[in-house]
């Protein structure tokens, strides 16, 4: 018995598609294949740029918190330095020994204007580092407090042969007073920058209070 017409072209197509799908499916696969590499190595790039990105954030950050803590130490070492130079020039003449003021004002005098010029220094590098406001805060103490009131005043007593109860003013004031400006200055200039501790933080809010 003969095959029949429609049985040989139902043959054919079976044999037609098995040759295609033997084909197709791999050329597909490939294709999916293709296109999961490419998104994986898409997706491999993006994430190397994004941990690129944050590591350089990091390391701006890093050196920012490092700008701000020295920024911080420089200009307390100076303005503590100053403080002691003056005092010790104010303390001998206060206490009356003439060969240790005349040495201390010395002493003054060869290591003032460098330390002045630290402190001036680091306010310029404070610019970009705190607030406008702060910025200007630091600018306002170096003219009024270290140049005036620390340097200028101090001058001003020993250029013009001043009474003791003179010198017992600029004395007590440097003694006192001005650790209190420094800290006045200092203080709020590590809590903007997030350098004090929440307790030095609680302690100078409840003062202010």
């Amino acid at each position: 018995m003969g095959f029949g017409q429609d049985f040989v072209g139902k043959a054919i197509l079976l044999l037609l598609t098995a040759g295609l799908s033997g084909f197709l499916i791999p050329y597909i696969l490939k294709q999916i294949d293709d296109r999961k590499l490419r998104e994986q190595k898409e997706f491999d790039s993006r994430k190397l740029q994004e941990q690129k990105e944050f590591d350089a954030s990091l390391i701006r950050e890093n050196n920012i918190l490092e700008a701000q803590i020295k920024l911080l130490e420089n200009l307390s070492a100076a303005l503590w330095e100053l403080q002691l130079l003056s005092l010790a020039v104010s303390y001998y003449k206060v206490h009356p020994n003439q060969e240790r003021y005349e040495l201390s004002l010395k002493n003054y005098d060869e290591k003032s204007w460098g330390l002045f010029k630290d402190v001036r220094c680091e306010i310029s590098k404070a610019a970009r580092l705190v607030s406008r406001k702060k910025y200007n805060d630091l600018l306002e103490f170096f003219s009024a407090k270290l140049i005036q009131e620390v340097d200028e005043d101090l001058m001003h007593l020993v250029d013009n042969n001043s009474s003791l109860e003179r010198w017992k003013e600029y004395y007590g004031w440097i003694l006192k007073k001005f650790p209190q400006e420094i800290d006045n200055i200092i203080t709020p200039l590590a809590e903007e920058l997030r350098l004090a501790s929440p307790k030095a933080r609680s302690n100078n809010s409840g003062a202010t209070d």
